[in-house]
């Protein structure tokens, strides 16, 4: 299985048919990869960007992928923050971050961007051919353009906005050719709009909404996480079922870790008071 498509891939396979998908975030072991396949996840994402990942790492934790159907997706670093809205200049190391990534069998990269000309530079990747080069590709100069397809058909760049630069490039960001999916970063979103993680607040909302509106107009799709203060699961279900009321297509969950402390302390809590 080295190359994902909708038959082995959740998330591809529910970005073709219309359905809802929920992302786990995984900040350390492969096994966590797996307990969230076997849970039934559509993706989970990997974060480069404010954790110790590295790329060893990132290899374990795609093939750990692989045997459960659960989609990778890596996001690279970036920093969309700095001088990212006034320069639209592109990072070429994010660029070659995230073709790297893909060059190691993720479905999907994620980066923070500060502009729609980054995000142009970064389409690029869907058409460049180096994936899984180190195990197989293709045997001769004719199978070449079946492979060129197939890549391009099974990788999705994902541009993360949560920058004001992204932000005011959105609707132009969903027009780009290409582009199947856009996560909106809660929290960051939330700051830009003078809410600070009031996640569900109208102005959050409304953004959200329009957001996927636009979206259906180009063919693509929302993403959307939910916020750091989820008391507890019941809510943290019905804040995703909300968001997918609102027309959201991913919604992710937090990390994995954050998930098993909140169920360890539940337990110890109702064992012990």
């Amino acid at each position: 299985m080295l190359f994902p498509d909708e038959s082995n891939d959740r998330l591809l396979a529910n970005l073709k048919s219309g359905q809802p998908s929920l992302c786990a975030y995984v900040f350390s072991h492969p096994n966590m990869v797996e307990v969230a396949g076997l849970a039934g996840y559509e993706s989970f994402m990997a974060d480069m960007m404010f954790t110790a990942h590295d790329w060893d790492n990132i290899a374990h934790l795609i093939r750990a992928a692989r045997g459960t159907g659960i989609s990778p997706m890596i996001r690279v670093q970036a920093y969309p923050w700095s001088s990212g809205d006034a320069d639209p200049g592109v990072d070429r190391r994010t660029v070659s971050d995230a073709a790297r990534a893909l060059s190691l069998g993720a479905t999907a990269v994620t980066i923070s961007v500060s502009s729609k000309e980054e995000v142009k530079e970064l389409m690029g990747l869907k058409t460049d051919w180096h994936r899984l080069i180190h195990l197989k590709r293709f045997a001769n100069a004719e199978e070449f353009p079946a492979f060129a397809q197939r890549v391009a058909e099974s990788t999705l760049i994902i541009p993360t906005v949560e920058s004001e630069g992204g932000l005011r490039d959105l609707d132009e960001i969903f027009a780009l050719d290409g582009i199947r999916l856009v996560w909106l970063a809660a929290g960051d979103v939330s700051k830009i709009l003078g809410v600070p993680f009031k996640y569900e607040h109208p102005k959050v909302l409304a953004l959200v909404e329009q957001a996927v509106k636009t979206a259906q107009k180009y063919g693509a799709g929302v993403m959307f996480n939910l916020g750091l203060d989820s008391p507890d699961f019941d809510s943290m279900a019905a804040s995703a079922k909300r968001y997918f009321e609102l027309g959201v297509q991913v919604v992710g969950i937090g990390a994995m870790e954050w998930h098993m402390q909140m169920a360890l302390e539940y337990v110890r809590k109702k064992a012990l008071g």
